[in-house]
């Protein structure tokens, strides 16, 4: 069926791993895909969450990735990015969703541009298939998919995971936060807490994230874009700095080779205007902003608005047809592209089952899945599993009363196993110890006389998706979350 695909593999010659791992595909699609990730991650790694010297083998690598996706946008490039947030990810705490994003598509890059490029290697056996980016290779065709399912399926998930009682409350809602947020950086009154307002807003903000995906799976292409980059601009100044030019990867996959043109031959009539217009709106900006703003968020700033004119101005678009649902040519590597962005889809929806919560695109969605808080409008609290949450009913250092702020840190919050062992890295101080906890986990109760011991009986042994710690520095549940609901917006 697809002879291409299937080159005999004692034709392989070990010689040709170093070519493989090193070409680059030209297509013009890929190569704004590519750069789009190296500004993306530039703007990842200067976020303070980077800053961690934990986080350093990993930006160390990273880096590197970033460097030669910058000049060869080959496989190896890819697999440096994708193990360099694989890193953080699973032994740093490493709390943001557009990590798992960055290191999902970066993982997709390295397989599918190594796939592509082995299968060029045989001249013969190598083909391409016609598509609406041109003549593709049926590997990069699925890397395209794979970002595209990515895109639409973060935004799809943010809207749902705001369907929750608490984004439609105004004195707790992230959406009221976000507004007054950008209100405040303005030096503007903030909102009044009127109910009509805040339920208006949370319905216009999942409105619009939902809008994204579904006009992307309609095959409004330009429209999606547009809402995207509106809806960024704001979240940028104020909440996720870096979240926007991550998401732009995905777009930018959505982009065809006749797109770049329309877009090309619009910026050389128009460029110097649009250039104009965005520093005009970004000075004025900056100008009103209470505080002058961190400096890269000047270009930033921008860029966005530079963006945005550009994909309102620049016509005509080419006729769009649904691409994202498309499934012509259903050669395996597609179906490879397809069962990752399932998979990433089931992922989103894990905080339903109580097995976590971080990284599925439930980031300022005011979410609660943990018993007595659940506060999801359209998914039962009987979807749930288990509660993991670790919670703390006493706790002294050394004496009850001693040091009473962080007895209270403790009683207050909810707890994961990853958190804990922080906790014990922060706290355990000779003079404070012993450091002792007591509490439920999982219906039973647990007793740690000293957290700060060499060796004691550590009682979340099955913390973990499996009931197992493969990984126990990778971050499933949200930090510094109260045991008391509802909470004000919080990561």
């Amino acid at each position: 069926m697809n002879e291409h695909l299937d080159p005999d593999i004692s034709e392989f010659r070990s010689d040709r791993l170093w070519v493989i791992a090193t070409d680059a595909p030209e297509h013009p699609t890929y190569r704004l895909i590519s750069l789009c990730f190296v500004v993306a991650g530039l703007a990842h790694l200067w976020l303070a969450d980077a800053w961690q010297l934990s986080w350093l083998p990993g930006n160390i690598c990273f880096i590197a990735g970033l460097v030669l996706l910058l000049f060869r946008p080959c496989s190896l490039a890819w697999a440096l990015l994708c193990v360099g947030k694989f890193l953080p990810l699973f032994f740093a705490r490493d709390h943001l969703t557009q990590s798992v994003l960055m290191m999902i598509a970066s993982g997709g890059g390295a397989f599918f541009v190594g796939l592509h490029a082995y299968l060029r290697s045989w001249p013969e056996k190598f083909t391409v298939s016609p598509s609406t980016y041109g003549e593709i290779s049926v590997p990069i065709w699925a890397f395209f998919d794979l970002l595209r399912l990515l895109t639409i399926i973060t935004y799809a998930a943010a809207a749902v995971h705001k369907i929750n009682r608490d984004f439609f409350t105004p004195d707790v809602s992230c959406a009221t936060h976000g507004l007054n947020r950008i209100l405040t950086y303005y030096d503007l009154p903030s909102l009044p807490l009127i109910e009509t307002w805040a339920i208006a807003l949370a319905i216009f903000v999942i409105a619009l994230e939902a809008g994204i995906a579904v006009l992307y799976i309609l095959g409004r292409r330009r429209l999606a874009l547009i809402f995207a980059i509106i809806f960024h601009i704001p979240l940028t100044l104020t909440m996720a700095p870096a979240f926007a030019f991550v998401m732009l990867i995905g777009h930018a996959a959505f982009l065809r080779p006749t797109d770049l043109d329309a877009y090309r031959q619009f910026l050389s009539r128009r460029g110097v205007s649009i250039g104009i217009l965005a520093l005009g709106i970004t000075a004025v900006s900056v100008l009103v902003a209470k505080d002058i703003p961190e400096w890269t968020m000047i270009p930033r700033e921008f860029l966005l608005w530079a963006l945005l004119f550009t994909a309102i101005l620049a016509r005509p678009w080419r006729p769009e047809l649904p691409t994202a649902v498309s499934w012509q040519n259903r050669h395996w590597p597609r179906a490879v592209a397809w069962s990752l962005g399932a998979l990433f889809a089931l992922h989103s929806l894990t905080p339903y089952l109580g097995v976590r919560f971080q990284h599925t695109g439930a980031m300022v969605s005011n979410l609660r899945i943990d018993e007595g808080c659940w506060n999801s409008l359209i998914l039962p609290e009987s979807l749930r599993i288990r509660d993991d949450y670790i919670r703390v009913d006493q706790v002294y250092f050394q004496a009850p009363g001693l040091v009473e702020k962080y007895e209270g840190i403790v009683l207050e919050q909810l707890w994961n196993g990853t958190q804990v062992r922080q906790m014990r890295r922060n706290w355990c101080r000779p003079e404070l110890q012993p450091f002792y906890l007591k509490g439920t986990y999982r219906g039973r109760t647990f007793e740690i006389a000293d957290l700060c011991a060499e060796e004691f009986d550590w009682p979340f042994d099955d913390d973990g998706i499996f009931g197992v710690e493969f990984f126990p520095d990778h971050l499933l549940f949200q930090r510094n979350l109260p045991r008391e609901c509802p909470q004000i917006c919080i990561h």
